[in-house]
This record gives structure tokens, C-alpha cells and sequence, in this order.
């Protein structure tokens, strides 16, 4: 009885972890990284902001936000690697001074 109550605690604190890490590191860190690259590869186009539908009569503007918050997903893997020193030999070379 008393192991399946920390049993399921455990993983109650575990799945809320997981989201906190989530939240921050790919929709807060990662997007803000990845939009302004968005905006500069796209002259500005994407990402637009779009009526969403929240509540009942009430429309909230949002940005689209997988796309930008992948794109910077990605930068701060290749920086990442660059700065591990694992950079592929058979990619062009990148030297930081």
C-alpha cells in the first residue's frame, strides 16, 4: 500500500520535472534564441502573429511557436558540439579565437 502511494508520487514529481524542464529550456530558452533567426532567414514573414481563440469572446495574439523554438533547439545543439570539441573532421572546420 504505502510503496504504491511513493510509487506514484515519484512519478507525479518526475512527470512534473519533466514539464518544468520542458517549459523552460525549449519554449522559453530555445524560442528565444530561435526567433530572431526565424525573423532575419525569413525578412521578417514568420513568425506572425495570429488570433487564437482562449476563452469564450475573447482572442489573445500569439506567435506561431514549434518552428522558432526548433530553430534555436538546433543552435544550441551545434553550438554544443562546437564547444565540446566534437565538431565532425569532414565538415568544414570552425575555429573560435
Amino acid at each position: 500500500m504505502i510503496e504504491e502511494v511513493v510509487a506514484q508520487a515519484g512519478k507525479g514529481f518526475f512527470r512534473g520535472f519533466g514539464f518544468v524542464i520542458a517549459e523552460l529550456v525549449f519554449w522559453r530558452l530555445c524560442y528565444v534564441i530561435g526567433w530572431p533567426v526565424c525573423k532575419i532567414l525569413t525578412l521578417g514573414q514568420y513568425p506572425k502573429k495570429v488570433e487564437r481563440e482562449r476563452a469564450i469572446f475573447r482572442q489573445e495574439k500569439a506567435h506561431t511557436g514549434f518552428t522558432c523554438a526548433a530553430t534555436g533547439l538546433l543552435i544550441l545543439l551545434i553550438l554544443g558540439i562546437i564547444l565540446s570539441g566534437n565538431w565532425p573532421s569532414s565538415l568544414p572546420g570552425i575555429t573560435l579565437s
